[in-house]
């Protein structure tokens, strides 16, 4: 008991300088509501760990007061974004800035041995000495009825494969650790992720920390609507998801055309990236296709917003930063009316700033700050 207090301690400490740095002790204790004494102690660890420096005085009207950042070299791990075909390499340290970034095709599924020489090659191309690297962070989707499974067997043998520690992660779930690792989001701030990149999900975090359980993917939009590989029917993947519009527009000449959709897929992000380009431009066909979409996906980030009271939905993942210019106003739309004449309260819909990245971010968070 007295280890997770010091653990949930140490993890609100450094949640919060990394959202606000430089701080003070005083300025800790407000930030986190822990004690004076506590902030005390806990910094006190963090500095023999090397993971917090001290970095110049604030004048007060009594003694000045000592600053703290995080050291952003202290530790460093690899995050691992496995999707359609591409995995995405990230080599972060505890502040969350990316030191360097690969990306390269895998096999499907993707190999133990492919991914660990992917690592290979990043650490050895980042000047950084690999001796530091915490462990790796995998992020994936679910492609499966039994993608949990899958992943963790992956995630043991590269494990093995690397020598290093493996932790596994959806993909929604990392992106929204990312986002709040890399956008330095305050512990008070309660935010969902809507991650499309070969599939829908979603990451939750509530009081800096990721609320676990469900899919976003999986929420009934339509109960007459097509099977889904869950088992379920007119899930919101099956009806709305990106794999399902590539499929459409496949299908249909006119958007074929559009999108300049070859007989033989180029990969679902790749078609999906290709319907937005062609709908930006002023393809009528893909664009009614993103909007149909676009409906489903607002009216379940609206079923997410109610349930949980949240005020910030963040688009992330390569699927949104494609088509966020149909999909976010399409949000707000949903949501603007009962907020203005029910709920009064006022519901931002943003695009993630480091979107392709944030998934792979997450995951090497994971490593640094593992949940207590």
């Amino acid at each position: 008991m007295v280890r997770s207090a010091r653990g949930r301690a140490r993890e609100a400490i450094l949640d919060a300088i990394r959202a606000a740095e430089p701080l003070s002790r005083v300025e800790l204790a407000a930030a986190t509501g822990l004690t004076e004494a506590a902030v005390s102690m806990t910094v006190r660890r963090l500095l023999d760990d090397g993971l917090v420096i001290e970095d110049g005085r604030k004048p007060t009207a009594g003694k000045p007061r000592t600053l703290l950042r995080l050291d952003p070299g202290a530790r460093i791990a690899v995050g691992v974004h496995l999707d359609a075909g591409v995995a995405t390499f990230v080599l972060t340290g505890q502040t969350g800035g990316i030191i360097s970034r690969l990306a390269r095709p895998t096999s499907t599924p993707p190999t133990a041995d492919e991914l660990a020489a992917g690592v290979a090659v990043l650490l050895a191309g980042s000047g950084v000495d690999a001796a530091r690297c915490q462990g790796i962070g995998l992020a994936g989707a679910a492609a499966s009825p039994a993608p949990h499974d899958e992943a963790d067997e992956l995630g043991a043998r590269l494990a093995s494969a690397t020598g290093l520690p493996v932790v596994v992660e959806n993909d929604a779930t990392a992106a929204a650790v990312g986002e709040h690792w890399v956008a330095r989001l305050g512990p008070e701030r309660a935010f969902a992720a809507l991650h499309m990149g070969g599939r829908l999900g979603a990451g939750i975090i509530i009081e800096g920390r990721v609320l676990r359980g469900g899919e976003f993917g999986h929420f009934c939009v339509r109960p007459e609507g097509p099977e889904c590989w869950c088992g379920s029917r007119g899930c919101l993947e099956a009806v709305a998801g990106p794999r399902t519009l590539v499929a459409l527009a496949s299908a249909d000449a006119a958007a074929a055309a559009e999108a300049g959709l070859a007989r033989t897929s180029r990969g679902v992000s790749a078609d999906f990236a290709a319907i937005a380009r062609a709908a930006r431009a002023g393809a009528p066909t893909c664009r009614a296709l993103l909007e149909e979409s676009a409906g489903y996906v607002a009216a379940a980030a609206e079923s997410v917003v109610n349930l949980l009271d949240l005020d910030l939905v963040v688009l992330t993942g390569a699927g949104f930063a494609a088509a966020s210019f149909v999909y976010g106003p399409a949000i707000q739309r949903r949501i603007a009316p009962a907020d203005s004449r029910t709920w009064h309260r006022a519901v931002t819909v943003t695009v993630s700033l480091a979107a392709s990245t944030a998934s792979a971010t997450g995951a090497a968070a994971l490593v640094l700050q593992p949940p207590t």
